[in-house]
């Protein structure tokens, strides 16, 4: 059943106007904000950010990734939407978790058909069944969107999801205080290197006077990007009353103790040997050494995706998704860390999802396919991922 405008516009008003919104101002611009870009048919497009400065008033420099007002505006909107509708019946406006467009649903109200007349009843459910699918084509009741549909696997499973994190090993400089005798007690390798004058030249601002260095290895490090990605991913997960466990790859003695389980797996196969042999078993790009190419790169046959020489400003990232049964396995990786970051980043956008999922669909697909990758480029500054788009994609099973 549509909407009329009229009652769309009604329902609004007295929404603000009750006491549950009187005194909620920030509450009641968020509400406006989003009912005005519903009626402009651009829901789809708004961002966290964007109703962080837009609705809420927040500064240009608002960071939804350490600021969740954002997010504790609309979990507050959500729950004044239940309180004040609570026994009602008639049009209400409901915002479904994890979108940001408002849709109007019909509660009760409706004069049923009497027992008598089988044909009646017939015509009547019929009548109802053909309402409901248009209401659904036009949007008035909500439907499971692409990113939805893609992610319900992992926080539908039943299971906590896994973060499984690479680990390459790092050699790090200590500074043992010209005690010689302390070396004895950590593990370490010749300090030719910290010795060196380039080296000194570069660590002088961050050492003390008569500092004697040392490498010291240490197999319990990740590297930036596969950090921001993890956390990245427990964050969305939260959103979501998911909570996730974060598991080193340095624990992980085998995949067998991940089967079923949804996961979400951060690094390059070079230092984490899991994902190395998800990649192998998907099928379809590899990242690593290209030996023709001397270099490190995303690669399938003869196409090969390669970083710049010289540059830290672009960057190629791989995301590859999976089914291991009823569960997900996403992989996130690149040619540096950056591509974890942005690979997660993008899968948890819903407008870069939808436009994913709208180049699948052309192509006939009707279902998210069970294994397939997409190829990122990355806009990077200092080795940190700030955007990300599409650069390609390859179904390896549908």
């Amino acid at each position: 059943m549509l909407i009329p405008a009229a009652d769309k516009q009604r329902v609004v008003a007295e929404l603000l106007e009750s006491d549950t919104f009187r005194r909620a101002e920030q509450m009641k611009r968020l509400l406006r904000y989003l009912v005005e870009q519903e009626e402009a048919g651009r829901s789809h497009a708004v961002t966290e950010y964007e109703l962080g400065v837009s609705a809420l008033g927040r500064r240009d420099d608002f960071c939804p990734e350490t600021d969740s007002s954002v997010r504790t505006r609309l979990h507050g909107l959500r729950q004044r939407l239940e309180e004040y509708y609570a026994g009602r019946e008639g049009w209400r406006l409901e915002v479904p978790k994890g979108s940001y467009r408002p849709v109007y649903v019909k509660v009760g109200g409706e004069e049923r058909p009497g027992a008598a007349g089988g044909g009646g009843g017939r015509r009547w459910i019929v009548a109802g069944v053909m309402g409901l699918v248009v209401a659904v084509a036009a949007g008035v009741l909500p439907r499971e969107s692409a990113m939805e549909r893609l992610w319900q696997p992992v926080v539908g499973a039943g299971v906590k999801p896994v973060l499984l994190v690479g680990q390459p090993m790092h050699v790090w400089v200590r500074d043992i205080q010209g005690q010689a005798e302390q070396a004895l007690d950590y593990p370490h390798f010749p300090d030719a290197l910290p010795e060196s004058e380039s080296f000194r030249r570069y660590w002088k601002p961050r050492t003390s006077e008569g500092a004697r260095l040392v490498l010291h290895p240490s197999p319990n490090a990740t590297l930036w990007g596969d950090a921001v990605g993890a956390a990245w991913a427990s964050r969305f997960l939260g959103q979501r009353m998911l909570p996730a466990e974060m598991v080193p790859e340095s624990t992980l003695r085998s995949e067998v103790a991940l089967k079923g389980k949804p996961v979400l797996a951060f690094g390059r196969p070079e230092y984490s040997p899991a994902i190395g042999r998800y990649l192998r078993a998907a099928g379809g790009y590899q990242v690593g050494m290209v030996n023709e190419l001397r270099r490190y790169a995303i690669h399938r046959g003869a196409e090969r995706y390669v970083n710049e020489l010289g540059s830290n400003e672009t960057n190629h990232g791989l995301v590859t998704v999976m089914r291991d049964g009823v569960a997900r396995v996403m992989i996130f990786s690149g040619i540096t860390s950056d591509g974890s970051a942005a690979g997660i980043e993008y899968l948890t956008e819903e407008r870069a999802v939808g436009e994913l999922w709208e180049k699948l669909r052309e192509e006939g697909y009707g279902e998210w396919p069970a294994v397939f990758q997409v190829v990122l480029k990355i806009s990077s500054s200092d080795g940190y991922a700030m955007a990300a788009r599409y650069e390609r994609h390859v179904v390896l099973q549908r």
